[in-house]
């Protein structure tokens, strides 16, 4: 299995470099957003849209694990200089193919927790589903400040493997990464 490794790491840069002239069919869309307290503690459930890019999705069939990040902040407004972050979160999830069980593999890098799924749109649509992320404790929050989350969602590139690394730097079907949204938070 071993030997078959480097054979189709190869496959995949190619495939990875004919994508630079191809066009980008991939792209990733924060659709909505809600956050809401409960017991102290703020949550937010998100759905977001992942289209995966033609390179992306045949370096994942073939045995490429790819990570998707979610990317949150808490902000505190000022009206005199930048938005002060005060709280950050990086959730992150890996994709994987199994190709001998012919299934997709959904694991929560923070948690460990895993599902798995028959098709890879399956797995997308439950990737996209955020429900009832904790985000910040209201105890750290001032009352008599505004705060706003933004959150992103976007291929963390560098968690591919060093060759195909350089390659998906410069295509542009491996820019998947959605704009960021903001949210108010609290009153």
């Amino acid at each position: 299995m071993s030997s078959r490794l480097p054979t189709r790491l190869l496959a995949v840069l190619l495939l990875a470099w004919a994508g630079l002239a191809g066009a980008d069919d991939g792209g990733i869309v924060i659709r909505s957003g809600s956050l809401h307290e409960r017991d102290g503690v703020y949550y937010m459930s998100a759905v977001v849209d992942y289209h995966l890019s033609a390179p992306a999705r045949e370096a994942l069939d073939n045995g490429v694990p790819l990570v998707m990040e979610l990317d949150i902040q808490v902000l505190r407004k000022r009206w005199w200089w930048w938005n002060e972050v005060i709280a950050e979160l990086a959730q992150r999830y890996r994709m994987q193919y199994h190709a001998l069980s012919e299934r997709y593999v959904l694991t929560a890098v923070n948690s460990g927790e895993s599902r798995s799924f028959h098709s890879l749109h399956a797995l997308l649509d439950a990737l996209g589903n955020v429900r009832g992320l904790p985000i910040i404790d209201a105890g750290l929050l001032d009352s008599h400040e505004h705060y706003q989350v933004r959150m992103r969602a976007a291929l963390d590139i560098d968690s591919l493997p060093r060759p195909l690394r350089t390659v998906a730097y410069i295509s542009p079907g491996w820019r998947l990464v959605s704009d960021w949204r903001t949210w108010s938070l609290g009153s």
